[in-house]
Protein backbone atom coordinates (compact mmCIF):
# COMPACT_ATOMS: atom_id res chain seq x y z
CA UNK A 1 0.00 0.00 0.00
CA UNK A 2 0.90 3.21 -0.89
CA UNK A 3 0.99 6.27 1.72
CA UNK A 4 -1.27 9.11 1.12
CA UNK A 5 -1.61 12.58 2.95
CA UNK A 6 -4.51 14.35 2.79
CA UNK A 7 -3.82 18.11 3.42
CA UNK A 8 -7.51 20.57 3.35
CA UNK A 9 -7.94 23.86 5.97
CA UNK A 10 -11.75 22.43 6.08
CA UNK A 11 -12.29 19.76 8.86
CA UNK A 12 -15.22 18.28 7.48
CA UNK A 13 -14.03 18.29 4.39
CA UNK A 14 -10.77 16.54 5.06
CA UNK A 15 -12.25 14.38 6.99
CA UNK A 16 -14.78 13.81 4.30
CA UNK A 17 -11.53 12.66 2.27
CA UNK A 18 -9.90 10.57 4.72
CA UNK A 19 -13.19 8.46 4.91
CA UNK A 20 -15.19 8.33 2.40
CA UNK A 21 -12.48 7.84 -1.04
CA UNK A 22 -11.74 4.39 -1.69
CA UNK A 23 -7.76 4.40 -1.14
CA UNK A 24 -7.74 0.81 -0.33
CA UNK A 25 -9.19 0.45 -4.14
CA UNK A 26 -6.26 1.77 -5.81
CA UNK A 27 -3.60 0.48 -3.61
CA UNK A 28 -3.43 3.68 -1.30
CA UNK A 29 -3.99 3.95 2.46
CA UNK A 30 -4.22 7.37 4.51
CA UNK A 31 -1.40 7.59 7.27
CA UNK A 32 -2.48 11.43 8.06
CA UNK A 33 -4.39 14.64 7.59
CA UNK A 34 -3.41 18.40 8.14
CA UNK A 35 -5.01 21.64 8.25
CA UNK A 36 -2.38 23.50 5.90
CA UNK A 37 1.13 23.07 4.37
CA UNK A 38 3.07 23.89 7.61
CA UNK A 39 1.27 21.12 9.57
CA UNK A 40 2.17 18.92 6.53
CA UNK A 41 5.20 19.60 6.62
CA UNK A 42 6.04 18.48 9.75
CA UNK A 43 4.29 14.96 9.88
CA UNK A 44 6.19 14.54 6.70
CA UNK A 45 9.33 14.91 8.98
CA UNK A 46 7.84 11.84 10.78
CA UNK A 47 6.65 9.68 7.72
CA UNK A 48 7.30 10.53 4.18
CA UNK A 49 3.88 9.83 2.70
CA UNK A 50 4.35 8.87 -1.56
CA UNK A 51 1.34 11.17 -2.38
CA UNK A 52 0.18 14.15 -0.90
CA UNK A 53 -3.37 15.33 -1.67
CA UNK A 54 -3.79 18.83 -0.80
CA UNK A 55 -6.29 22.24 -1.54
CA UNK A 56 -4.93 25.42 -2.64
CA UNK A 57 -6.39 28.28 -0.31
CA UNK A 58 -5.28 27.75 3.04
CA UNK A 59 -4.12 29.59 5.64
CA UNK A 60 -0.13 29.70 6.65
CA UNK A 61 1.02 28.02 3.63
CA UNK A 62 -1.19 27.29 0.58
CA UNK A 63 -1.21 24.11 -1.48
CA UNK A 64 1.03 25.68 -4.16
CA UNK A 65 3.68 26.70 -1.75
CA UNK A 66 3.30 23.24 -0.30
CA UNK A 67 4.22 21.90 -3.38
CA UNK A 68 6.78 23.92 -3.86
CA UNK A 69 8.60 22.70 -0.23
CA UNK A 70 8.05 19.13 -1.24
CA UNK A 71 9.30 19.37 -4.45
CA UNK A 72 12.86 20.39 -2.55
CA UNK A 73 12.67 18.21 0.27
CA UNK A 74 10.87 15.14 -0.65
CA UNK A 75 11.33 15.28 -4.65
CA UNK A 76 9.98 11.60 -4.71
CA UNK A 77 6.59 12.51 -3.19
CA UNK A 78 3.95 13.24 -5.72
CA UNK A 79 1.49 16.02 -4.87
CA UNK A 80 -2.27 16.45 -6.08
CA UNK A 81 -3.60 19.47 -6.79
CA UNK A 82 -7.85 19.88 -5.39
CA UNK A 83 -9.84 22.84 -5.08
CA UNK A 84 -12.53 24.88 -6.12
CA UNK A 85 -10.54 27.42 -8.18
CA UNK A 86 -9.90 26.39 -11.49
CA UNK A 87 -7.83 28.90 -12.86
CA UNK A 88 -4.98 29.03 -15.07
CA UNK A 89 -2.43 30.83 -12.71
CA UNK A 90 -2.84 28.72 -10.38
CA UNK A 91 -2.49 25.60 -12.76
CA UNK A 92 0.87 27.50 -14.35
CA UNK A 93 2.47 27.25 -10.61
CA UNK A 94 1.40 23.64 -9.67
CA UNK A 95 3.35 22.61 -13.30
CA UNK A 96 6.08 24.48 -12.29
CA UNK A 97 6.93 22.46 -9.20
CA UNK A 98 5.80 19.11 -10.34
CA UNK A 99 2.23 18.89 -9.38
CA UNK A 100 1.19 15.21 -11.12
CA UNK A 101 -2.97 16.01 -11.09
CA UNK A 102 -5.53 18.49 -10.24
CA UNK A 103 -8.94 18.24 -9.07
CA UNK A 104 -12.00 20.34 -8.89
CA UNK A 105 -14.24 20.44 -5.87
CA UNK A 106 -16.99 18.34 -5.51
CA UNK A 107 -14.46 15.64 -6.13
CA UNK A 108 -15.92 12.57 -8.71
CA UNK A 109 -15.07 9.01 -7.81
CA UNK A 110 -14.54 7.89 -11.04
CA UNK A 111 -11.76 10.37 -11.55
CA UNK A 112 -9.92 10.84 -8.57
CA UNK A 113 -10.08 6.60 -9.19
CA UNK A 114 -8.38 6.51 -12.47
CA UNK A 115 -5.74 9.38 -11.40
CA UNK A 116 -4.58 6.99 -8.55
CA UNK A 117 -4.31 3.96 -10.31
CA UNK A 118 -2.06 5.77 -12.59
CA UNK A 119 0.01 7.19 -9.79
CA UNK A 120 0.46 3.84 -8.12
CA UNK A 121 2.07 2.28 -11.91
CA UNK A 122 4.30 5.44 -11.30
CA UNK A 123 5.20 4.77 -7.98
CA UNK A 124 5.35 1.25 -8.86
CA UNK A 125 8.15 2.36 -12.05
CA UNK A 126 9.55 4.42 -9.82
CA UNK A 127 10.52 1.97 -7.10
CA UNK A 128 11.47 -0.64 -10.41
CA UNK A 129 13.86 2.09 -11.51
CA UNK A 130 15.51 2.31 -7.51
CA UNK A 131 16.04 -0.89 -7.60
CA UNK A 132 17.36 -1.54 -11.05
CA UNK A 133 19.69 0.91 -10.53
CA UNK A 134 21.34 -0.26 -7.86
CA UNK A 135 21.65 -3.81 -9.92
CA UNK A 136 22.05 -1.91 -13.36
CA UNK A 137 19.38 -4.40 -14.36
CA UNK A 138 17.27 -1.30 -16.23
CA UNK A 139 18.36 0.11 -19.95
CA UNK A 140 20.09 3.49 -19.68
CA UNK A 141 18.18 5.29 -21.59
CA UNK A 142 14.65 4.54 -20.10
CA UNK A 143 16.41 5.37 -16.43
CA UNK A 144 17.24 8.75 -17.76
CA UNK A 145 14.18 8.80 -19.79
CA UNK A 146 12.16 8.83 -16.35
CA UNK A 147 14.51 11.11 -14.75
CA UNK A 148 13.96 13.89 -17.30
CA UNK A 149 10.06 13.68 -17.47
CA UNK A 150 10.27 13.55 -13.25
CA UNK A 151 12.83 16.61 -13.23
CA UNK A 152 15.69 14.73 -11.73
CA UNK A 153 19.26 13.92 -12.17
CA UNK A 154 18.71 16.31 -15.53
CA UNK A 155 22.64 17.56 -14.85
CA UNK A 156 23.70 13.66 -15.10
CA UNK A 157 23.10 13.72 -18.55
CA UNK A 158 24.44 15.19 -21.65
CA UNK A 159 23.52 13.39 -24.70
CA UNK A 160 23.61 15.87 -27.89
CA UNK A 161 19.89 15.31 -28.56
CA UNK A 162 18.99 16.71 -25.23
CA UNK A 163 20.30 19.94 -26.22
CA UNK A 164 17.84 20.18 -29.20
CA UNK A 165 14.71 22.22 -29.54
CA UNK A 166 12.28 19.87 -27.78
CA UNK A 167 8.58 19.36 -27.65
CA UNK A 168 7.04 16.68 -25.06
CA UNK A 169 4.34 15.35 -25.88
CA UNK A 170 2.07 13.16 -24.06
CA UNK A 171 -0.83 10.64 -25.08
CA UNK A 172 -3.34 9.92 -22.92
CA UNK A 173 -5.82 6.66 -23.07
CA UNK A 174 -9.36 7.18 -22.67
CA UNK A 175 -10.74 6.00 -18.99
CA UNK A 176 -12.63 2.81 -20.51
CA UNK A 177 -9.58 1.64 -22.31
CA UNK A 178 -6.61 2.46 -19.32
CA UNK A 179 -8.31 -0.92 -17.41
CA UNK A 180 -7.26 -2.99 -20.91
CA UNK A 181 -3.55 -1.57 -20.44
CA UNK A 182 -2.04 -4.61 -20.08
CA UNK A 183 1.87 -5.40 -19.78
CA UNK A 184 1.32 -6.80 -23.68
CA UNK A 185 -0.69 -4.32 -24.94
CA UNK A 186 1.94 -1.49 -23.14
CA UNK A 187 4.96 -3.64 -25.05
CA UNK A 188 2.33 -3.28 -28.23
CA UNK A 189 2.12 0.20 -28.25
CA UNK A 190 5.53 0.87 -27.45
CA UNK A 191 6.60 -1.18 -30.51
CA UNK A 192 4.40 0.01 -32.87
CA UNK A 193 5.50 3.89 -31.57
CA UNK A 194 8.70 3.49 -32.04
CA UNK A 195 8.15 1.83 -35.57
CA UNK A 196 6.28 5.06 -36.33
CA UNK A 197 9.10 7.29 -35.16
CA UNK A 198 12.05 5.47 -36.07
CA UNK A 199 13.16 8.06 -38.51
CA UNK A 200 13.02 11.05 -36.50
CA UNK A 201 14.58 9.24 -33.65
CA UNK A 202 12.09 10.29 -30.80
CA UNK A 203 12.77 8.29 -27.69
CA UNK A 204 9.57 6.48 -25.93
CA UNK A 205 8.12 5.92 -22.84
CA UNK A 206 5.88 4.27 -21.26
CA UNK A 207 5.25 5.93 -17.73
CA UNK A 208 2.17 5.51 -15.86
CA UNK A 209 -0.87 5.29 -17.88
CA UNK A 210 0.71 7.44 -20.34
CA UNK A 211 2.45 7.33 -23.14
CA UNK A 212 5.34 9.66 -23.70
CA UNK A 213 7.16 11.13 -26.74
CA UNK A 214 10.51 12.82 -26.90
CA UNK A 215 10.20 15.05 -29.86
CA UNK A 216 13.33 17.11 -31.05
CA UNK A 217 15.02 18.94 -33.64
CA UNK A 218 17.87 21.56 -34.03
CA UNK A 219 15.22 23.29 -35.58
CA UNK A 220 12.42 24.70 -34.20
CA UNK A 221 9.92 22.51 -34.08
CA UNK A 222 6.61 23.55 -36.20
CA UNK A 223 3.24 23.46 -34.69
CA UNK A 224 1.78 22.69 -37.36
CA UNK A 225 3.76 20.14 -38.79
CA UNK A 226 3.91 18.17 -34.77
CA UNK A 227 0.44 17.90 -35.66
CA UNK A 228 0.22 16.15 -38.80
CA UNK A 229 2.09 13.48 -37.51
CA UNK A 230 0.35 13.23 -34.63
CA UNK A 231 -2.75 12.73 -36.80
CA UNK A 232 -1.14 9.91 -38.24
CA UNK A 233 0.06 8.75 -35.08
CA UNK A 234 -2.99 8.44 -33.37
CA UNK A 235 -4.81 6.56 -36.54
CA UNK A 236 -1.59 4.36 -36.20
CA UNK A 237 -1.80 3.15 -32.99
CA UNK A 238 -5.85 2.83 -32.90
CA UNK A 239 -5.61 0.67 -35.93
CA UNK A 240 -3.26 -1.62 -34.50
CA UNK A 241 -4.79 -2.21 -31.63
CA UNK A 242 -7.81 -2.88 -33.05
CA UNK A 243 -5.87 -5.18 -35.46
CA UNK A 244 -3.61 -6.80 -32.43
CA UNK A 245 -6.36 -7.33 -29.63
CA UNK A 246 -9.60 -6.24 -31.09
CA UNK A 247 -9.93 -2.83 -28.85
CA UNK A 248 -10.98 0.45 -29.37
CA UNK A 249 -8.38 2.61 -28.36
CA UNK A 250 -8.74 6.46 -28.49
CA UNK A 251 -6.16 9.22 -27.29
CA UNK A 252 -5.54 12.33 -26.10
CA UNK A 253 -2.74 14.20 -26.85
CA UNK A 254 -1.09 16.89 -25.19
CA UNK A 255 1.95 18.76 -26.53
CA UNK A 256 4.10 20.67 -24.01
CA UNK A 257 5.55 24.14 -24.94
CA UNK A 258 9.25 23.88 -26.91
CA UNK A 259 12.29 24.02 -24.58
CA UNK A 260 15.93 23.84 -25.00
CA UNK A 261 18.30 21.82 -21.98
CA UNK A 262 17.83 18.67 -20.21
CA UNK A 263 16.84 20.77 -17.52
CA UNK A 264 13.60 22.12 -18.76
CA UNK A 265 12.19 19.19 -20.19
CA UNK A 266 10.36 18.12 -16.94
CA UNK A 267 8.22 21.76 -17.44
CA UNK A 268 7.12 21.00 -21.32
CA UNK A 269 6.25 17.33 -19.53
CA UNK A 270 3.83 19.22 -16.66
CA UNK A 271 2.34 21.05 -19.54
CA UNK A 272 1.44 18.15 -22.12
CA UNK A 273 -0.23 16.13 -18.37
CA UNK A 274 -2.20 19.73 -18.11
CA UNK A 275 -3.16 19.98 -22.01
CA UNK A 276 -4.56 16.45 -22.15
CA UNK A 277 -7.45 17.60 -20.19
CA UNK A 278 -8.40 19.91 -22.32
CA UNK A 279 -10.27 17.19 -24.56
CA UNK A 280 -13.47 18.27 -22.35
CA UNK A 281 -14.05 20.85 -24.11
CA UNK A 282 -14.56 19.65 -27.55
CA UNK A 283 -13.98 15.74 -28.42
CA UNK A 284 -12.96 15.91 -31.58
CA UNK A 285 -10.19 17.98 -30.37
CA UNK A 286 -7.53 15.44 -29.57
CA UNK A 287 -4.41 16.97 -29.95
CA UNK A 288 -3.95 20.20 -27.88
CA UNK A 289 -0.52 22.01 -27.62
CA UNK A 290 -0.17 24.16 -24.37
CA UNK A 291 0.60 26.99 -26.16
CA UNK A 292 -2.94 27.56 -27.06
CA UNK A 293 -4.11 26.84 -23.79
CA UNK A 294 -1.66 30.18 -22.64
CA UNK A 295 -3.02 32.64 -25.44
CA UNK A 296 -6.76 32.18 -24.55
CA UNK A 297 -6.11 33.37 -20.97
CA UNK A 298 -4.43 36.29 -21.98
CA UNK A 299 -7.69 38.38 -22.79
CA UNK A 300 -8.48 38.88 -19.27
CA UNK A 301 -11.09 41.57 -20.37
CA UNK A 302 -12.15 39.15 -22.83
CA UNK A 303 -13.08 36.71 -20.21
CA UNK A 304 -15.27 39.13 -17.94
CA UNK A 305 -16.90 39.80 -21.64
CA UNK A 306 -17.89 36.57 -21.47
CA UNK A 307 -18.87 36.05 -18.07
CA UNK A 308 -20.85 38.85 -18.30
CA UNK A 309 -22.40 37.34 -21.08
CA UNK A 310 -23.20 33.84 -19.91
CA UNK A 311 -24.63 35.04 -16.22
CA UNK A 312 -27.15 37.18 -18.90
CA UNK A 313 -27.95 34.39 -20.98
CA UNK A 314 -28.55 32.08 -17.52
CA UNK A 315 -30.79 34.82 -16.28
CA UNK A 316 -33.03 34.79 -20.26
CA UNK A 317 -32.61 30.79 -19.80
CA UNK A 318 -34.45 30.85 -16.33
CA UNK A 319 -37.21 33.13 -17.05
CA UNK A 320 -37.56 31.05 -20.47
CA UNK A 321 -38.08 27.64 -19.11
CA UNK A 322 -40.39 28.91 -15.81
CA UNK A 323 -42.12 30.57 -18.22
CA UNK A 324 -42.90 27.42 -20.40
CA UNK A 325 -42.02 29.47 -23.69
CA UNK A 326 -40.89 26.33 -25.51
CA UNK A 327 -39.29 28.77 -28.52
CA UNK A 328 -38.16 31.10 -26.63
CA UNK A 329 -36.18 28.43 -24.40
CA UNK A 330 -34.84 27.11 -27.56
CA UNK A 331 -33.27 29.94 -29.12
CA UNK A 332 -31.96 30.89 -25.51
CA UNK A 333 -30.24 27.77 -25.24
CA UNK A 334 -28.34 28.11 -28.77
CA UNK A 335 -27.51 31.08 -27.90
CA UNK A 336 -26.09 29.84 -24.74
CA UNK A 337 -24.28 27.10 -26.44
CA UNK A 338 -22.62 29.57 -29.21
CA UNK A 339 -21.52 31.74 -26.75
CA UNK A 340 -19.56 28.56 -24.72
CA UNK A 341 -18.07 27.20 -28.19
CA UNK A 342 -16.73 30.77 -28.50
CA UNK A 343 -15.15 31.48 -25.16
CA UNK A 344 -12.27 29.59 -25.47
CA UNK A 345 -10.47 31.01 -22.74
CA UNK A 346 -13.16 29.59 -20.08
CA UNK A 347 -11.32 26.75 -17.70
CA UNK A 348 -12.92 23.51 -16.91
CA UNK A 349 -13.85 24.81 -13.52
CA UNK A 350 -15.75 27.47 -15.25
CA UNK A 351 -17.37 25.73 -17.16
CA UNK A 352 -19.16 23.70 -14.75
CA UNK A 353 -19.96 26.45 -12.39
CA UNK A 354 -21.84 27.83 -15.52
CA UNK A 355 -23.78 24.90 -15.92
CA UNK A 356 -24.56 24.88 -12.20
CA UNK A 357 -25.49 28.02 -11.88
CA UNK A 358 -27.77 27.40 -14.26
CA UNK A 359 -29.37 24.59 -12.14
CA UNK A 360 -29.30 26.79 -9.03
CA UNK A 361 -31.17 29.88 -10.89
CA UNK A 362 -33.83 27.53 -11.70
CA UNK A 363 -34.28 26.27 -9.12
CA UNK A 364 -34.56 29.29 -6.97
CA UNK A 365 -36.77 31.64 -9.17
CA UNK A 366 -39.14 28.45 -9.16
CA UNK A 367 -39.38 28.45 -5.36
CA UNK A 368 -39.89 32.49 -5.28
CA UNK A 369 -42.44 31.60 -8.16
CA UNK A 370 -44.07 28.52 -6.01
CA UNK A 371 -43.34 26.34 -9.02
CA UNK A 372 -42.40 22.50 -8.60
CA UNK A 373 -39.53 21.32 -10.70
CA UNK A 374 -40.07 17.47 -9.99
CA UNK A 375 -38.13 17.07 -13.08
CA UNK A 376 -34.95 18.65 -11.86
CA UNK A 377 -33.20 17.14 -8.79
CA UNK A 378 -30.11 19.32 -7.20
CA UNK A 379 -27.78 16.99 -5.95
CA UNK A 380 -28.10 14.68 -8.68
CA UNK A 381 -27.87 17.72 -11.33
CA UNK A 382 -24.61 18.36 -9.83
CA UNK A 383 -23.57 15.34 -10.05
CA UNK A 384 -23.73 15.04 -13.26
CA UNK A 385 -22.26 18.37 -14.54
CA UNK A 386 -18.74 17.14 -12.50
CA UNK A 387 -19.32 13.50 -13.69
CA UNK A 388 -19.62 14.58 -17.33
CA UNK A 389 -16.28 13.64 -19.44
CA UNK A 390 -17.11 16.45 -22.01
CA UNK A 391 -18.55 19.61 -23.10
CA UNK A 392 -20.07 17.90 -25.73
CA UNK A 393 -21.67 15.62 -23.22
CA UNK A 394 -22.90 18.75 -20.79
CA UNK A 395 -24.62 20.00 -23.63
CA UNK A 396 -26.38 16.83 -24.37
CA UNK A 397 -27.49 16.69 -20.71
CA UNK A 398 -28.36 20.53 -20.60
CA UNK A 399 -30.83 19.78 -23.56
CA UNK A 400 -32.43 16.65 -21.90
CA UNK A 401 -32.60 18.63 -18.60
CA UNK A 402 -34.56 21.96 -19.84
CA UNK A 403 -36.64 19.39 -22.39
CA UNK A 404 -38.16 17.35 -19.70
CA UNK A 405 -38.83 20.60 -17.51
CA UNK A 406 -41.04 22.11 -20.19
CA UNK A 407 -42.66 18.47 -20.91
CA UNK A 408 -43.36 18.14 -17.50
CA UNK A 409 -45.09 21.37 -17.20
CA UNK A 410 -46.81 20.62 -20.58
CA UNK A 411 -48.06 17.54 -18.96
CA UNK A 412 -48.94 19.22 -15.42
CA UNK A 413 -50.88 21.36 -17.45
CA UNK A 414 -52.42 18.13 -19.86
CA UNK A 415 -52.95 16.66 -16.60
CA UNK A 416 -54.99 19.16 -14.85
CA UNK A 417 -56.68 19.35 -17.84
CA UNK A 418 -57.70 15.53 -18.03
CA UNK A 419 -58.40 15.69 -14.33
CA UNK A 420 -60.93 18.72 -14.88
CA UNK A 421 -62.19 16.32 -17.37
CA UNK A 422 -63.07 13.27 -15.62
CA UNK A 423 -64.22 15.36 -12.59
CA UNK A 424 -66.70 17.02 -15.02
CA UNK A 425 -67.80 13.23 -16.20
CA UNK A 426 -68.23 11.81 -13.28
CA UNK A 427 -70.16 14.75 -11.67
CA UNK A 428 -72.80 13.96 -14.80
CA UNK A 429 -72.95 10.30 -14.82
CA UNK A 430 -72.20 8.94 -11.57
CA UNK A 431 -75.24 6.99 -12.36
CA UNK A 432 -74.09 5.09 -14.82
CA UNK A 433 -71.01 2.24 -14.95
CA UNK A 434 -67.81 4.26 -14.57
CA UNK A 435 -64.19 2.70 -14.61
CA UNK A 436 -60.91 3.95 -15.10
CA UNK A 437 -60.29 1.92 -18.55
CA UNK A 438 -63.72 3.76 -19.54
CA UNK A 439 -62.43 6.92 -18.51
CA UNK A 440 -59.03 6.58 -20.21
CA UNK A 441 -60.44 5.36 -23.37
CA UNK A 442 -62.83 8.59 -23.57
CA UNK A 443 -59.96 10.98 -22.76
CA UNK A 444 -57.10 9.06 -25.10
CA UNK A 445 -54.88 8.22 -22.61
CA UNK A 446 -52.96 5.90 -21.30
CA UNK A 447 -54.84 4.12 -18.37
CA UNK A 448 -51.74 3.78 -16.05
CA UNK A 449 -51.05 7.62 -17.14
CA UNK A 450 -54.23 8.48 -16.29
CA UNK A 451 -54.08 6.74 -12.72
CA UNK A 452 -50.61 8.24 -11.93
CA UNK A 453 -51.89 11.81 -12.91
CA UNK A 454 -55.10 12.09 -11.12
CA UNK A 455 -53.93 10.35 -8.15
CA UNK A 456 -51.39 13.38 -8.05
CA UNK A 457 -53.54 16.24 -8.89
CA UNK A 458 -55.94 14.85 -6.62
CA UNK A 459 -54.54 13.24 -3.54
CA UNK A 460 -56.86 9.71 -4.34
CA UNK A 461 -57.29 6.83 -6.51
CA UNK A 462 -60.11 7.48 -9.57
CA UNK A 463 -62.28 5.15 -8.69
CA UNK A 464 -62.20 6.24 -4.81
CA UNK A 465 -63.34 9.52 -6.02
CA UNK A 466 -65.97 8.48 -8.18
CA UNK A 467 -67.15 6.55 -4.50
CA UNK A 468 -67.15 9.39 -2.80
CA UNK A 469 -69.12 11.36 -5.11
CA UNK A 470 -71.60 8.45 -5.36
CA UNK A 471 -71.70 8.51 -1.45
CA UNK A 472 -71.96 12.34 -0.89
CA UNK A 473 -75.50 11.97 -3.49
CA UNK A 474 -76.75 9.54 -1.19
CA UNK A 475 -76.71 11.45 1.82
CA UNK A 476 -78.43 13.99 0.02
CA UNK A 477 -80.73 11.44 -1.09
CA UNK A 478 -80.86 9.96 2.77
CA UNK A 479 -82.83 13.05 3.59
CA UNK A 480 -86.07 11.82 1.55
CA UNK A 481 -87.57 9.28 4.24
CA UNK A 482 -89.73 7.99 1.35
CA UNK A 483 -86.50 6.80 -0.37
CA UNK A 484 -85.85 3.48 0.51
CA UNK A 485 -81.85 3.08 1.43
CA UNK A 486 -81.69 -0.06 -1.20
CA UNK A 487 -82.88 2.34 -4.51
CA UNK A 488 -81.04 5.02 -2.89
CA UNK A 489 -77.50 2.57 -3.71
CA UNK A 490 -78.82 1.89 -6.87
CA UNK A 491 -79.89 5.46 -8.27
CA UNK A 492 -76.38 7.14 -6.98
CA UNK A 493 -74.24 3.85 -9.54
CA UNK A 494 -73.85 1.20 -6.97
CA UNK A 495 -74.32 -2.06 -8.48
CA UNK A 496 -73.91 -4.19 -4.97
CA UNK A 497 -76.16 -2.64 -2.10
CA UNK A 498 -73.54 -4.72 0.42
CA UNK A 499 -70.56 -2.90 -1.06
CA UNK A 500 -72.43 0.41 -0.97
CA UNK A 501 -72.96 0.41 2.72
CA UNK A 502 -69.59 -0.45 3.31
CA UNK A 503 -68.10 2.54 0.73
CA UNK A 504 -70.69 5.30 2.47
CA UNK A 505 -69.58 4.07 6.39
CA UNK A 506 -65.66 4.07 5.30
CA UNK A 507 -66.55 7.82 3.67
CA UNK A 508 -68.89 8.88 5.95
CA UNK A 509 -68.26 7.73 9.34
CA UNK A 510 -71.25 5.73 9.83
CA UNK A 511 -74.00 3.07 8.04
CA UNK A 512 -76.78 4.80 5.91
CA UNK A 513 -79.45 3.64 8.41
CA UNK A 514 -77.30 5.31 11.22
CA UNK A 515 -76.86 8.29 8.83
CA UNK A 516 -80.64 8.86 8.30
CA UNK A 517 -81.75 8.19 11.94
CA UNK A 518 -79.47 11.08 13.23
CA UNK A 519 -81.91 13.21 10.82
CA UNK A 520 -79.45 14.07 8.52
Amino acid sequence: MYKVLVVDDEKNIRERLVSSIPWNEAGFRVTGAAADGLEALELMERDVPHVVMTDILMPEMNGIELAKSIQARYPRTKVLILSAYDDFKYAQDAIRFGVKGYLLKPLMKQELVALLHGLALELKKDEELYTERKTGALAQEETMLIDLVKGENAECYDEPWLYDNMRIIVCSFEKRFEKDLGLSIRHFITEISRQFWKESHIPILFYGNHLVLFAHDPRPISKYDLKNRLEQFSDCVKQSVMSGFGKECSLSIGIGNMVQGPEHINTSYNQAIYSCSYTFFDERLSIIFYQDLSAHYADESGRERTNEQLAEITDRLTQAVLSQHINETASVLRDFFDTLEQAKGLSLGEVRIVFSEIVLSLLLKAKEKGISLPALDKKQALEQIYAAQSLAVLKSWLKRTVDDLLRSAEEERDGNRYVILAKQHVLGRYSEKITLEDMARQLYIHPAYFSSIFKKETGQNFIDYVNEVRVRKAAELLRNKDCRIKDISAIVGFQNHSYFVKVFKKVIGRNPLGYRSNDN
